[in-house]
């Protein structure tokens, strides 16, 4: 399945099938916890999102929670997506969630052994974007099996050295990727890991650690 690329009809997404799998969950067999979850985290983004795509309301801080709102929904609902059994999806199933049919078009596709590359453009003060491209083709897109990419980092201190240390901050299925930071983090050092993922949550190898200082 592939989630909307434009940000409002991804929020709409999102709010289509939060109300649908209230609606179906014990016919679809998600989990009461799985819907808990998923309604927490739908709650958030409902009052991060329209604070973040609001002028008035718009700072580094809440398009960061915002972002990191999108990455939590995409993991949570790609989850239960993977938890449901074909033979209980209908076609309306089918296409509220944009799921295909299995051995379709869009057939699964194991993950590669390739990694993201990342390279950091930190000229511009209190942001930073990020180019990335494929340790293999050294082309500027995911491989075929890779749905996006996620960005994880850690803010100063030393180079991290277990993925315990980063924090999550997006995904993205382009070959760029733009992050915000508050006043406080200027001069401080951030680390980069990456790594492909596919719709089915599936997640590939860490890429090298990359860096870049923020700018004040």
């Amino acid at each position: 399945m592939a989630f909307p690329r434009k940000e409002s009809l991804l929020s709409i997404y999102f709010q289509v099938v939060v109300a649908y799998i209230g609606l179906n969950f014990g016919r679809l067999l998600i989990t009461p916890a799985n819907k808990t979850l998923l309604n927490n985290e739908y709650a958030l983004w409902v009052v991060d999102y329209p604070l973040a795509i609001t002028a008035a309301t718009s700072t580094t801080t809440t398009v960061e929670t915002k972002n990191i709102d999108e990455g939590k929904m995409e993991v949570i609902l790609r989850s239960i997506y993977k938890d449901i059994p074909d033979s209980v999806l209908t076609i309306t199933d089918r296409s509220t969630f944009n799921i295909s049919e299995v051995g379709g078009a869009h057939a699964h596709v194991p993950m590669g052994s390739s990694t993201p590359i990342g390279k950091v453009n930190a000229g511009a003060r209190l942001h930073q974007v990020i180019t990335l491209s494929d340790s293999v083709s050294n082309k500027h897109a995911h491989p075929h099996g890779a749905s996006g990419c996620e960005v994880w980092q850690k803010i100063g201190g030393a180079a991290p050295v277990t993925a315990s240390e980063l924090t999550y901050i997006g995904s993205t299925s382009n070959a760029v990727f733009a992050t915000d930071f508050p006043g406080t983090d200027a001069g401080l050092m951030v680390y980069y890991w990456m790594r492909w993922v596919n719709s089915l949550n599936e997640k590939g190898n860490w890429s090298p650690v990359f860096s870049a200082t923020v700018q004040g």
